[in-house]
């Protein structure tokens, strides 16, 4: 397994003002995706395209698939393998077993000193006191290796057990084709597809959400801070402030999360999502290009900027409205016309080129009199073009209605 991110002390020092100028490009980068979204008006909406080599877009509440690219194709998540991490963090908050506030003691494995060079590290020691939440942060933000293990030593007894439990996990939510080797992602041996790292995703967020403020959408992140320092009082390299990995927080409306990642073997893999309007969104990619760390950073940051505004512009959440005073002619009947509700239909995600597409197609049952309000007499259904059936739903009548007289039922017999 081979890495090269550049994330020693000096290193963020020294690239503080890149990161200025690659957030600048970002912003310059996005204005030219939102600009044409008129585009995305016309019909038949093109997919866009991107640099990662699998990637799939998803509607949060639905499940629903917007976009996919190899999705099924098995890659290393690299530290986008911290959110199943976290989850079971918040499994053990959850179950009373330790609190966000839990100080946690830093071992000789968890020191940053013991891990591989130019890694992905909070800076924690051997000695330092640290609250869980804290090391959650370190996990989720500057993406620290030595606070995966820290935690996985704490709660479980080692980094083996713990990852023992991340497998168990896996297996109970049906991620058949995901297996975890380590609790940091380091390893290539960490295996997923991006439709499996989705579809957890929606669950980790629907699980997590009270956590989002502080695990995800920060800026920044500091550490150490006076309390978690030994009692000599020193530390390596002091408060070091690291920026949080995920280029879009701040810069692109709705992006809350989640988790970037990156090894030689998986390439710039990115778990993000947005929420706009009331509808949030979910997207993974992976394996996407970079010569260096900065333009690896940068190419993922526009495939999800591109994709995400895909996603917001190019589908609708649109709710159909069926026919008004929708009447049928009735043989027979003391009135000639029966009135007609529709039972109302459920809000649909659709492409917005399709809207115009949509129809509303009635199937009526062999009708019997006397005819009661509220009776069931057909089904309706919602087509999409001439194919597929979107949704379906039942007639009712509006009124009661009774036989005709004898007369009106010989002039309609005849009529009809």
């Amino acid at each position: 397994m081979t890495f090269k991110p550049l994330h020693s002390a000096t290193d963020y020092c020294n690239t503080a003002f890149m990161k200025k100028i690659l957030s600048c490009i970002l912003i310059i980068l996005l204005v030219a995706v939102l600009i044409p979204v008129t585009l995305f008006s016309a019909p038949k909406t093109p997919a866009p395209l991107i640099n990662a080599e699998s990637a799939i877009l998803i509607d949060a509440e639905t499940g629903k698939v917007l976009f996919e690219k190899n999705a099924d194709n098995p890659a290393p998540p690299a530290s986008m393998t911290k959110l199943m991490t976290l989850y079971v963090i918040s499994g053990f908050i959850k179950d009373g077993k330790v609190s966000p506030d839990t100080i946690v003691p830093i071992s000789e494995n968890a020191d940053f000193r013991n891990l591989p060079p130019r890694s992905s590290l909070m800076f924690i020691e051997q000695g330092q006191k640290v609250t869980l939440m804290e090391l959650m942060q370190g996990l989720a933000l500057p993406s620290g290796n030595d606070a995966g293990i820290a935690v996985a030593e704490f709660l479980a007894g080692s980094v083996a057990d713990f990852v023992g439990l991340m497998n168990k996990e896996a297996e109970r939510l049906g991620m058949n084709k995901t297996h975890f080797d380590d609790s940091s992602g380091l390893s290539e041996k960490n295996i997923t597809t991006a439709r499996e790292y989705a579809s957890f995703c929606r669950i980790y967020i629907d699980e997590n959400l009270n956590y989002f403020e502080d695990l995800h959408t920060q800026r920044n992140f500091t550490y150490p801070k006076p309390e978690n320092l030994p009692p000599s009082g020193e530390s390596v390299y002091g408060p070091i402030t690291q920026p949080n990995h995920n280029l879009l927080i701040g810069r692109m409306p709705g992006v809350d999360g989640l988790k970037t990642g990156y090894i030689d073997e998986s390439g710039y893999n990115f778990a993000v999502t947005a929420e706009q309007n009331g509808r949030r969104l979910i997207l993974v990619t992976m394996g996407g290009p970079g010569t260096t760390a900065s333009d690896g950073g940068l190419r993922r940051a526009f495939d999800a900027a591109v994709l995400l505004t895909y996603g917001f512009h190019a589908w609708t959440a649109y709710t159909p409205v069926p026919p008004g005073d929708k009447t049928i002619p009735l043989r027979g009947a003391a009135k000639p016309l029966l009135g007609v509700r529709f039972s109302m239909p459920t809000r649909e995600l659709i492409e917005t080129a399709a809207i115009d597409e949509l129809e509303f197609k009635t199937y009526y049952n062999d009708i019997k009199l006397p005819v009661t309000a509220g009776s069931i007499i057909g089904r309706w259904e919602l087509h999409l073009g001439n194919n597929e059936v979107l949704q379906s739903g039942i007639l009712t009548a509006a009124e009661n209605t009774d036989k005709g007289t004898l007369l009106r039922r010989l002039l309609d017999w005849f009529r009809y």
